[in-house]
This record gives C-alpha cells, structure tokens and sequence, in this order.
C-alpha cells in the first residue's frame, strides 16, 4: 500500500526534527574524549599530533593516517569545492555531479542508479517560506519506511520580490515564480545514513547544507570526497526539476505569499493529495536525466522533426490512371488516331472503356 509507505502527514516535522537532534546528540559524543575518532578540521590543516592513530581507506584499503593523507584530504578538498560556486547548488547540477563525479563509482551500485531503481516517490508534504520538506520512500534494506528531506530555496527573497511587483490579481504570476524558484539554487539535508556519514561534509564545505554542519573529514567512508547527494536527495531534485507534483505545490504556497500581508507563509498539503500524488509517482517510472541525456533527447527530436519536415516538402509524383497512360501509349504507337480519341471522349467514353476496347 502507498499509504503505508508515505505515512500520515500529521507529525512529519517534529518525526522529522526529532531524527535531526538525535543525529545531533549522537554527533556531538562521537567528538568528545580522548577516545574520539573524528578527524577535526584543524587535524585536516596541519595541527596533527602523530601519536593520536586514525585511519583512513584512501588508496583502497584501511590503514593508519599520514601527514601525506593529510595533505591529500586538503587537495580532495579543494577539488571538491571546485565543483561548486557560490552559495547553493541547482538541482540539475545535483544530478549531472552524482553522475558524473559517483560515489563509489561506476556502475549499479551509485546513488545515481539506485535512486532510478528504489526511490519512487518524494513528495513535498509543507513549506514554510523557503523551506519545504520532502518525504521519500525508503530502499528495500532501511530499517525505516521512510526519509525527511529538507530543501532551502535560497532565492525565495528575490521571488518574494518578484510577487510583490504584480498586480494582486495576476493568477499567471505566483505559477512563473514557483516555476523560476525551482531551477535556482537550493540547499539540502537528509535523515539517512548515507547523507550523515558519506555527504553532509561535501555539502558543508560546497555551502549547500541545509542542515548542521559537519567539519569532521570523511576518512573512513569518503576520503576522496567522491559524490554529492544520497538516492533519496537525488529523487527530491528529480521531481523539484520537473515533475508538476512539486510546481504545483510551490505555486500553491506561492499564491499564499502573494495574498499574505507581510510576503510570508506556510502551507501542507493534506493527507488525500499526498497519498494520491504518492500513488501516482509509484505507479509509473520516472527515470532521473542528466543535462547531457536531455541534450542527447533534444536532439533525436528535433532530427525525427527535420525528416518528418523535409518528407512533406517532397513533391509527389500524381500517378495518371492506368487507362489514360495506355491510351497514351496507344497513340505513340500509332494504333489510335487523336482524331478517334477526340470523337470517342465526346460521346463519354472513359479511357478505360476505349482501351479494353481497343484491346491495348
């Protein structure tokens, strides 16, 4: 059942804060003591003291950290953040990285695929200004049915302003706007395992994380900070890419910003549309495109176009009827007189009754 997988909407943000500082708790005694295994962020910049043993996977297999590992996470940094400019990130640009840059790499098991494969569904259940919160099914081995994704639409000011500058009773204007918003750049956060421990450190330092910061280096799980976003994410940027289960819902909270005396609202939506639109994502197969797949798409459409265009622009040969190419032949032949013809045709004799006739 669909409803068993969604789940009520009643208490999805305090289920969902409630994982949020459970995460947090158990975050903050992972850092404390003596015993601590977290790499810091002053340990990643030089300040290592080499009788504390850490370990790390880089180059395959797991092994005590070296001041050279160290100066490699430092470059794996700055390789990382190459990728991303400015504050946010697009949700196409989520795509094209988890499938250009994956991580563990190539082949079934990246995120990329497994989000095509075990994620059907990512609903936006409530938004308050620029925060909307996405529920997504869980993959077939997670002890829970569910995930909580958070999305940040860091232009929501300057749509906010671009409502304001409408007339009040614009209905086209808060759809554009929801329409623009959903392809600018965004900040994310997920309540999965894979997002916590493989993730959350590449959006920190890319400053797409939308919510707590990590600064303790992946060493174990991530040291080549390959990836950036867990199946459940990329589904989320799927669907607020181009599904209109999302545009629908961001022109609906749109509308309330727009009617709002001061550009702020909130909005749910309720258990029925939820379920019927979780229904629907399940029931077909949305497959998650890149930009170079779209491009590739584009292009084989507008060839199957130019052939059907240029096979209506041939002219067509009109094919005389049997009978009148044979009378013709006839009279090239010399067996019928165009005297013959002429008086046959004035007392309505077809060509096809001339040539049976004449036998040709």
């Amino acid at each position: 059942m669909v409803d068993s997988i969604l789940g009520k909407l009643r208490g999805h943000v305090g289920e969902a804060k409630s994982r949020a500082q459970a995460d947090k708790r158990e975050r903050e005694q992972a850092g404390q003591g003596d015993k601590s295994v977290i790499l810091t962020k002053r340990e990643v910049q030089g300040e290592w003291d080499a009788s504390r043993v850490l370990m790390t996977t880089i180059g395959g297999a797991q092994r005590p950290i070296t001041a050279n590992d160290l100066a490699q996470f430092r470059h794996n940094m700055r390789m990382a953040q190459s990728n991303f400019k400015g504050d946010g990130i697009t949700a196409r640009q989520v795509i094209d990285l988890a499938s250009s840059k994956p991580m563990p790499g190539a082949g079934p098991d990246t995120d990329i695929d497994r989000a095509r494969k075990q994620i059907n569904m990512a609903i936006p259940v409530s938004a308050a200004n620029n925060e909307v919160r996405f529920i997504t099914n869980a993959g077939p081995d997670s002890d829970v049915n569910r995930h909580h994704v958070l999305v940040k639409f860091n232009a929501f000011s300057a749509a906010v302003n671009k409502l304001m500058s409408a007339k009040s009773k614009d209905s086209k204007t808060p759809k554009q706007t929801a329409n623009w918003l959903r392809k600018q750049k965004l900040a994310f956060d997920c309540d999965c395992g894979r997002h916590r421990y493989w993730f959350r450190y590449i959006a920190t330092i890319g400053n797409f994380n939308a919510g707590r910061d990590e600064l303790g280096f992946p060493k174990i799980r991530n040291p080549n900070l390959k990836g950036v976003a867990c199946k459940h994410v990329l589904r989320v940027m799927s669907e607020i890419d181009t599904s209109t289960t999302v545009l629908n819902f961001l022109t609906k909270h749109m509308e309330k910003v727009h009617a709002s005396a001061d550009n702020t609202a909130r909005h749910q939506m309720r258990q029925a549309e939820a379920d019927k639109a979780a229904e629907k994502q399940a029931a077909r197969k949305r497959t998650i495109k890149t930009s170079e797949q779209r491009v590739q798409e584009r292009a084989r459409v507008q060839e199957r176009n130019a052939l059907k265009t240029a096979a209506k622009k041939v002219k067509r040969v009109k094919v005389k009827p049997v009978g009148t190419r044979k009378i013709e032949a006839a009279l090239k032949s010399g067996k019928l007189a165009e005297s013959d013809l002429e008086v046959l045709r004035r007392f309505g004799v077809t060509d096809k009754q001339i040539a049976d006739k004449l036998g040709v």
